[in-house]
Formats: C-alpha cells, structure tokens, sequence
C-alpha cells in the first residue's frame, strides 16, 4: 500500500483490507501506520545481517566478511522491493522529512553501524587500519551499490544477476581492501 499510494495517503484501513487482518492486531503488532513502515525498513535491514554478528564476524578474514555482507546487501538493495522503497522515501521526504529521518535509522544507517563496528573490532585486531571506520562502512557501501542501485532506480537496468554481484562485490572488495596504488616493480592492472 506504501508503495501503490505513497506514505502520507496510505491509510491503516487500506493495509487492513489488502492483509486480512484487524486494526487491533495491527496496533498489537506495529503500534500504528509509523511502526509498520519502521518494521518494513527494519526487516530489510535484518535480512542483510540476518545470523550475523559483528562479534561473530570478528575473528573471520575481512574479505570473506566483505563478500558475504556485500553480496547480500547488493541483492537486497537492487531488489524491487527496496527500489521501490527507496522511490517512495525519496518522493515522500519533501512533505515527511520524519519518514527520510525513520528511513534512514532503521536502514542504511544501521547497515553503516553494523559495518563500522565489524572494521572497529578489525581494527582492534591490528588486521585493519583506517582512520575512520564509518567512513569505511559508508565508502565500501558505496562502492558495492551506488552506480547499480542508481540506475535501478531510475529504471535504466533490471536488478543485477547472482553472476553480476558477485562480480561487482569481487571488484569492490578489492578495491576496499587494497586501493588504487600501484606496488614499485608490479605492472600488472589486476
């Protein structure tokens, strides 16, 4: 209903008739029309670090984390559901700043925190160095999904394939991993 009516003009009444459920289960649930759409960013969000820890991933080498997270960050967010998602927040935030505010909170600045505290612990480690860890998480983020998810979302492309993100996380990983800079004596572009 978000997606079909926009935020503002979708009404509990609407949600209610397309589920088959009642209001008081909705305010059971949710709490209201606020607390739907924060469960909806919210869910997004988990299904990205759905069985992950940061405490979990810390012992493991940051380019399997990178490409585990990436991967599945990249399939979520090219996904239409959360193109969809993401047109609606960015059509709605000139009329509702609280819902881009909400948005962001549950969504990708939670991505970034996830992130950050995976390279802080990297960091502690010594297997990392970076002078700021959610410069990082956003940086790598970025790199994963900026042109692909842009070009999604002004319908340009389809969704990139499995193959396709495993190749854009692959270069991404790298890249973060080992920047740009080449070693004296190595001719190589890989």
């Amino acid at each position: 209903m978000f997606q079909e009516k926009g935020y503002g003009e979708a009404t509990l009444d609407d949600v209610i008739a397309r589920s088959g459920g009642s209001r008081q289960t909705l305010y059971a649930l949710f709490g209201g029309k606020q607390g739907l759409f924060e469960a909806i960013i919210s869910d997004a969000c988990e299904s990205i670090f759905r069985g992950l820890t940061p405490q979990q991933l810390a012992p493991r080498a940051p380019d399997a984390v990178l490409h585990e997270v990436g991967v599945r960050y990249l399939a979520i967010v090219t996904g239409p559901d959360c193109i969809s998602l993401n047109r609606l927040i960015i059509a709605e935030a000139p009329r509702i700043p609280e819902l881009a505010q909400q948005y962001w909170k549950f969504g990708p600045g939670r991505s970034r925190a996830f992130l950050a505290e995976f390279f802080d612990r990297q960091i502690e480690r010594g297997v990392l160095r970076m002078p700021d860890s959610m410069a990082g998480a956003e940086h790598f983020l970025e790199m994963l999904s900026g042109t692909v998810r842009l070009q999604c979302m002004i319908g340009l492309r389809q969704p990139p394939t499995p193959v396709e993100i495993e190749q854009i996380v692959e270069s991404a990983v790298a890249q973060f991993l080992h920047g740009c800079l080449a070693v004296k004596g190595d001719n190589s572009r890989s």
